[in-house]
């Protein structure tokens, strides 16, 4: 049987890991999945370096790796992501300031979705708050909905904001609105903190903890921001099951709440 890169092996776990929180050491217990998820982000990172030198491939030799699809091991790297930063954030010919950059930001990751962003311009040219008709977008969606077009993104959880209207997509573009009315993307540019940011998008109605935190970690690729992503991280759910498999005890550490 040929064996994956990062097939977990019988093997002791590790010792007691040290941590630190808040100045006071913490001491981890590791699982046998805790190397064998650092063996597969290594590979994983490998066969993306791999892949920008050698684009037809192959990038790896393990199995599983080679047969399924897997995201990258910087978030930074992935499609949609660089897209963002590309086409939405800093392409030369769009506007470098905070509440135009705000906007584009969260009304491109609202949707998640790149074939989404692109249908609007193409209905609507180049999106800025300046310029944009939420209206007329709201009707542009409304259209790609009747004819069976995806607009949002599989990959996160999108619940409506409380704002009353019929659709999902009009509560958000009635959000994104709000937030630019009430001044936000200045309060957010001026923020002193990655946390300072999260607690501001916290904040708004229908914005959970998960999509605070992605939102703060997509501004903060853009000119509006340049936080440290180390110092401040709100674990999602994903992140949440993967400590739990890779650590039998986390030493009375605590998640971000």
């Amino acid at each position: 049987m040929v064996r994956s890169t990062f097939e977990a092996i019988e093997a002791p776990a590790a010792e007691w890991m040290p941590a630190l929180q808040n100045g006071r050491r913490r001491f981890m217990q590791p699982t046998i999945v805790f190397d064998s998820y650092w063996r597969f982000a290594v590979e994983r990172l490998a066969m993306y370096n791999r892949r920008l030198v050698d684009p037809a491939g192959p990038w790896t030799d393990d199995p599983i790796l080679g047969s399924y699809r897997f995201t990258n091991s910087y978030r930074a790297a992935d499609r949609v992501s660089q897209y963002l930063m590309r086409e939405v954030q800093y392409r030369a010919d769009r506007s470098p300031a905070p509440a135009e950059v705000f906007f584009r930001t969260l009304l491109f990751k609202i949707f998640n979705r790149i074939e989404t962003w692109e249908l609007l311009e193409r209905e609507h040219g180049p999106l800025s708050w300046q310029s944009a008709d939420l209206s007329a977008v709201s009707r542009t969606l409304d259209r790609a909905m009747d004819a069976g077009v995806r607009i949002y993104s599989a990959a996160y959880i999108m619940p409506a904001p409380p704002f009353g209207r019929r659709r999902k997509h009009e509560n958000h573009l009635e959000l994104l609105a709000a937030m630019m009315d009430r001044g936000i993307a200045a309060r957010v540019s001026a923020a002193e903190s990655l946390a300072a940011v999260y607690s501001l998008l916290l904040s708004q109605p229908g914005i959970g903890p998960f999509l605070a935190f992605q939102y703060a970690i997509d501004l903060n690729y853009s000119t509006m921001l340049d936080f440290e992503e180390g110092g401040f991280v709100v674990a999602g759910p994903g992140a949440l099951d993967g400590i739990a498999k890779c650590f039998r005890s986390t030493g009375a550490l605590t998640r971000h709440r």
